[in-house]
């Protein structure tokens, strides 16, 4: 890949005000006089912006990248000052960079002071990359923290605006990346119809499988405008979901990867894309010993809040159950002794007998009730075509047999490593008094039963099957209780009971901030009915919800969630936005804003709820309270229990 092919991607013009006034746009952005550009004959420019994160109380990881017009190494200076100009100097260095890593630069500027906004810039040849802001952690007291927490960005679905909204917010911290920060598809995967009617057609147009693919998404991402805004306001912590590999992936392998599809072995797809990863995005290489898939680590932000970043994809994860293939269907043995005229049998007499085959029951519904069916002619018609059983006739899931796939004790999701060392993690900040404990989480952690929505419109269930094949019988299941998805905690609920059992130990003040659902999420998180904590899921910047399919066929996906889960306080399926979380000693408030469009550039910034969470509750008082913008409480408060 040459280095111009790197360098392209749709910039995509945004409000110049904005830009401004973070002082990116033209001579605004120019660095100081002082220090000077390395010397370097060739031309270049900085094509994707500047960005920082990391932050530790006397380090920041500072990033950017160079495109040149000639193939070769470039030296480029970095500069970190007290002023937007960069003219009085903290620290400046130079690093050398080339193809080997696709000409990005990233440094770890350490000797820093704690507590202190700090900017900083690049210098090449002639050109000056624009300046960003960042800030070092605090040590000891912080009375407030403030952080804009984002999810799932699929370039074909839509502008960047959410991004914008979130380089104009005041006193913004941090932004906190949960995952899906690029997305994986070619123009005839996901979102491609979108793609061509915006004009946002993913670089490359294929799928990215190698190395040049991956390093070329990043580069269109990052060509954004409203991107490089929100990284230029403040440092970035980041964590991958699936999509920055391949979607569904776990550790070995992934539901959009087919090795035998002229995809290639899982291991080089995985290696690609963590490399195109680590050399894209402002965060720290893996230390020396650590799995390139370790990317859970801590950050502690004075004696307020602890957040422990976690890695629930590539570390240690299983096989997620995919309800399309691995769903158990109820069934009953039948004799084949006749071959002529087979009868359904009691289980129990079932035994060894080698003409004994079990097979799947039908239903059908009578006077509102389901009934089975065991008439042979029925019974092997539904089983000759069973994505598509006879009208009248349909399948039940064996509930029983799910329970039991899922619950199997080998079924991990963060692997006893992490596990150690995330008690390890909170338990010293239990210790310290700090006053909240927050896990940053991709994939939701409440146990969320699906919707019964087997009554739903046909329109709704055409809708639903075309988007996702095979929607319309998983429609007709819900009407039993079966996890909404299994892809989330959902589907390992031992490796869960675990974290809730070693969080109920720590007894910390819990938050959970999680992304990957595409919608936005205020749940509570029990074990047993002991309340552990409160999960915060934040909505998509672009990327199309479950409840975005039924919208449009008159069905409302979160009324009907609430309606079967007692521990969702507040559910928003058909918004596009971020979380805005400003965190004090005696109370977190989580707010939810939403962009009005993601279809043109011209938007509203709207907040669509706003709740207090308070660090320690009274008995039987509920720990969330929906407030407007005045901080008024907004409902009643919920019945103290006896």
């Amino acid at each position: 890949m040459t280095a111009r092919q790197a360098g392209r991607g749709r910039g995509g013009v945004t409000r110049r005000g904005a830009l401004t006034a973070l002082g990116l746009s033209g001579a605004a952005a120019a660095c100081g006089k002082r220090p000077e550009a390395p010397r370097y004959l060739g031309r270049v420019s900085f094509n994707h912006g500047v960005a920082s994160g990391d932050p530790r109380t006397d380090r920041v990881v500072i990033w950017t990248r160079v495109t040149p017009e000639t193939e070769g190494p470039v030296p480029v200076r970095w500069v970190v000052a007290r002023n937007r100009g960069l003219s009085n100097v903290v620290q400046t260095g130079v690093v050398e960079t080339d193809a080997r890593r696709d000409y990005t630069v990233k440094v770890d500027v350490s000797g820093l002071r704690d507590g202190v906004q700090y900017y900083y810039g690049f210098l090449a040849g002639e050109a000056r990359s624009m300046v960003g802001r960042t800030r070092t952690l605090k040590e000891g007291r912080l009375e407030r923290l403030k952080i804009a927490v984002a999810s799932c960005a699929s370039y074909a679905h839509g502008f960047f605006n959410a991004y914008e909204a979130i380089s104009r917010e005041d006193d913004l911290d941090l932004v906190v990346h949960l995952g899906d920060y690029i997305y994986e598809y070619g123009v005839e995967g996901f979102g491609g119809d979108e793609a061509v009617r915006l004009g946002r057609i993913p670089s490359p147009e294929i799928e990215c499988l190698s190395l040049s693919d991956y390093r070329l998404r990043h580069a269109q991402y990052k060509a954004e405008r409203e991107l490089q805004a929100a990284h230029a306001k403040c440092p970035w912590i980041c964590v991958w979901d699936d999509h920055e590999v391949a979607n569904d992936c776990w550790m070995g392998g992934a539901e959009n990867h087919n090795s035998e599809n002229n995809e290639g072995a899982w291991a080089d797809r995985r290696r690609a894309a963590l490399q195109a990863y680590y050399e894209w995005m402002p965060i720290r290489d893996p230390e020396a010993g650590r799995a390139f898939e370790a990317i859970n680590r801590s950050f502690q932000f004075g004696d307020l809040a602890t957040l422990a970043m976690l890695e629930t994809r590539l570390l240690a994860r299983s096989e997620p159950l995919n309800y399309a293939t691995d769903l158990p269907l109820y069934s009953t043995p039948w004799d084949f002794s006749d071959p002529g005229a087979p009868r359904a049998i009691a289980p129990s007499a079932a035994g060894d007998n080698a003409n004994v085959r079990w097979l799947p029951v039908p239903y059908e519904t009578v006077r509102g009730r389901l009934r089975p069916v065991f008439d042979w002619a029925r019974v092997q018609a539904a089983v000759q075509s069973p994505g598509d059983p006879p009208d009248g006739l349909q399948w039940v899931p064996d509930r029983a047999r799910l329970r039991e796939m899922l619950e199997d004790p080998a079924r991990q999701m963060l692997g006893p490593q992490q596990e150690t060392w995330l008690q390890r993690t909170l338990t010293q900040s239990k210790n310290a008094r700090t006053a909240w404990q927050i896990l940053g989480n991709q994939v939701l952690m409440a146990s969320i039963t699906a919707p019964d929505l087997h009554a739903a419109p046909e329109r709704a269930k055409a809708a639903a099957e075309e988007a996702l094949p095979g929607a319309r019988q998983l429609m007709d299941f819900t009407r039993f209780a079966i996890p909404l998805s299994t892809d989330s905690w959902d589907g390992y609920p031992r490796a869960r009971a675990r974290l809730y059992d070693m969080l109920r130990r720590v007894d910390g003040n819990l938050l959970v901030l999680t992304g990957d659902s595409h919608a936005a999420w205020v749940n509570e998180l029990k074990r047993e009915d002991v309340r552990i904590g409160v999960e915060l899921g934040t909505t998509s910047i672009t990327s199309p919800s479950v409840g975005d399919v039924f919208q449009p066929a008159g069905v409302d996906f979160a009324a009907a969630v609430k309606a079967r889960n007692p521990d969702v306080v507040w559910n928003q399926q058909t918004k596009r936005g971020y979380l805005r979380l400003t965190l004090e000693r005696e109370r977190a408030l989580a707010e939810f804003i939403s962009v009005s469009s993601i279809t043109s550039k011209s938007f509203r910034v709207e907040r669509e709820a706003g709740f207090v969470i308070r660090p320690a509750q009274e008995p039987g008082m509920a720990p969330v309270e929906q407030v407007d913008e005045q901080g008024r409480a907004v409902e009643a408060p919920a019945a103290k229990k006896k």
